[in-house]
């Protein structure tokens, strides 16, 4: 779960609102894969795109507001000696917003999980999981435990 979670953030880094006019053909590409394997209907790729946009809403002044604060941080190390309280307050402020940005990012993927029928969310516990196995399938394929395609 944690796995899609963050998967879900980089997407979010990146990934432009589906509302825009003509998106990155890898973000389409990846929009229409995720509509394709979880077999999701008009209506709920509908709902995915309005609870998508409230999650970009939500996620954005967060996101600028970390920048900012880590922009204050650089600033001080930069500028010499910096007054390790003053270090310290933007360091938990960071955290905290970062913790923010977690919270909107854990409520998105529930919201999704909410649209999806049994089936569709095996499918992504599915994917997760794959997710997870990813990084050991080079181990399993250089001692051929895996067959070749």
């Amino acid at each position: 779960m944690r796995r899609i979670l963050i998967a879900l953030m980089a997407v979010a880094l990146v990934t432009p609102v589906f509302a825009q006019e003509e998106p990155p053909p890898i973000v389409e590409a990846s929009h229409n894969a995720v509509v394709t394997v979880l077999k999701l209907t008009p209506e709920q790729v509908e709902a995915w795109h309005v609870i998508y946009q409230i999650h970009r809403e939500a996620e954005q002044p967060l996101k600028e507001a970390i920048v900012a604060v880590q922009a204050e941080i650089d600033a001080l190390f930069e500028a010499g000696e910096p007054d390790p309280a003053e270090v310290g307050a933007l360091f938990i402020e960071r955290r905290d917003l970062g913790e923010q940005l977690l919270e909107v990012h854990l409520a998105y993927h529930e919201d999704f999980v909410l649209l999806l029928d049994e089936n569709q969310a095996r499918k992504l516990r599915f994917m997760a999981r794959a997710d997870d196995a990813q990084k050991f399938i080079p181990a399993f394929k250089l001692f051929e435990l895996i067959p070749r395609r």
